[in-house]
Formats: structure tokens, sequence, C-alpha cells
């Protein structure tokens, strides 16, 4: 409807705070701007779906960004005017640094449904909460209506970092189903009644402690595409089978909040190649697998 709807990455790299803008495609004038953290709240709120996501941080974290890029694909549903985000990981990775370890921090690791026409929110559904592992949601998202227990659902499906398999109302937001796609250990399973992930607790690295977690920080799906046959019924999704072992780093002091070496801005110490017996480590494929 003559809008460029763009996001940006780097919420990685320092202190950064996501949003989405949406321009004119004949003047460039920006019409609308949609921020996926919330900032300071001494200085107010952009919008009420801010006002709410403020209420799941803690500490200071505008003063360290908050992360939430959204650096890959969205959707449009011209269907209902619906713009669907796929919003990125906190910033720092370490719930712990970011929130005192506290909240869901909204709408980090989520898929958000926008009004195209002017911004406003619609719902979310948040794949990660309290993310606290790269576990981004900036993966694409199919569109497909499914035959479901006899009725026919407008879906989409998205397979983000944290290796579930998820088909989601785009209707409404209601979850329908969400299954491994790869070998997971962060969560036992998604609740379907909560929406919410049953958490291992060693996941999240406790007191000093190791976690060797299946599947790493890159995911068990990352930007590659996936897809959708409406002629097989069947998504085709490039998996990646790799386990990743996280620590804190240092939280007394800022010395996380250097540059150098590289990665400890995220706050936490990562092993990208442990030592795994498992065949399964560092191996890849296509998998078809039926929403």
């Amino acid at each position: 409807n003559g809008k460029v709807i763009i996001g940006f990455g780097g919420a990685d790299f320092g202190n950064s705070r996501g949003y989405v803008s949406a321009y004119d495609t004949e003047s460039g004038k920006l019409l609308w701007r949609w921020w996926i953290v919330p900032g300071d709240p001494a200085k107010g709120f952009e919008n009420a779906a801010m006002e709410m996501a403020a209420k799941t941080w803690a500490g200071e974290w505008w003063k360290m960004g908050g992360g939430g890029a959204v650096w890959n694909a969205m959707a449009y549903d011209p269907d209902t005017n619906t713009v669907f985000l796929g919003t990125g990981n906190g910033g720092p990775w370490n719930h712990k640094a970011r929130s005192q370890g506290k909240g869901d921090n909204l709408f980090l690791a989520s898929i958000v449904a926008l009004d195209g026409d002017t911004g406003t929110y619609k719902w979310h559904y948040q794949v990660s909460p309290g993310e606290s592992w790269d576990y981004s949601a900036a993966m694409d998202i199919e569109f497909a209506d499914l035959e479901i227990d006899g009725k026919v659902r407008k879906v989409l499906m998205q397979v983000p970092k944290n290796g579930f398999f998820y088909v989601i109302d785009r209707t409404n937001g209601q979850l329908i189903s969400a299954e491994p796609i790869v070998k997971v250990n962060w969560a036992s399973k998604i609740d379907l009644k909560t929406g919410r992930p049953v958490e291992n607790p060693a996941a999240r690295y406790p007191n000093g402690t190791t976690f060797t977690m299946w599947p790493s920080g890159n995911g068990g799906h990352n930007w590659y595409p996936m897809a959708y046959s409406p002629q097989t019924k069947l998504a085709y999704v490039p998996v990646l089978e790799r386990a990743m072992t996280y620590a804190d780093w240092e939280l007394k002091d800022n010395r996380w909040q250097q540059f150098q070496p590289v990665g400890t801005i995220q706050s936490a110490t990562m092993n990208s190649l442990p030592e795994v017996d498992d065949p399964l480590n560092r191996t890849s494929r296509l998998e078809a697998w039926n929403p």
C-alpha cells in the first residue's frame, strides 16, 4: 500500500534498541516507527504497547539498549493489512546482565503483528521469554491455509533459532502447535495451554555453572529461508544440529561491556565448539515437515 517497511541489524554490537520504520515509497517520508523494546520510562512511552512491555523488564535496561533488532525477513498479509515482525535477541545476551534476570523482556524473540497503515500493535507471541542465548525469532515467516481438526485455519509458520517449529493462527496469535525440529535440551516442550516453554533450569547457567545447550546460538534454523508447498502440504526447512556451551561472564563489574576479546559484550562466555559425544553435532540437513 505504498510503503517501504524495514528494520536493521547490529543489536549484538553495542547499545542498540531495535525498531521498524515505514516510509512513503514516493517521498521517503517517515510514516510510522515501532520500537521493539521500551526505552527510558522517565522519558515516557511511545505507545501503550511499550508501556505494557516495560513491565516485563527490570533494572536500567535502556542504558544498554535492550536489543531486539528486526534484522531479517518480515511478512505482510493483505487480507488483514497486517505486518508481521520476527524480532531479534536481547542485548546483551545474558538476561542477568540485561534485566537482572527478571521478566519476559517484551518484545524480544517474538512474532509481533502490527496494523500496516498505522503501525499500531495488534498482538504478539514470544517464542523465548527472557531470552538469554541469542535465540532470536527473526527467521522468515510463511503463510498457509491448513485444515486442522477438520477446520481450515489461516496460519503462519516459523522455525526460530530455539529449535521448535511453530504453527500460529495469524488472525489472532493463538499457538496451534510447537514441536522440536532439531535436538533441543533447553526446554522439554512448549506448553500449548500457556504458549510458554517448559524450561530446563540449567539452561540459564546459574551460579557460575556451565551448560551445553542444543541448539546452539547459531540456531536450529537461522536466516536460510524455509518454504511451504501447498501441493505437498509440507514445509521444507534447512536445519543445523549444533551444541554450544554457555557460562556467565563476570557480572560484578563492567568488564563484560568491552568489545575485546570478541563476544564479551554479550556478558556470557561461549564455547561454540564444545567436545560433545554425539554424531549429530555439526551436521545439517533439509527437513520436510508436516505442519
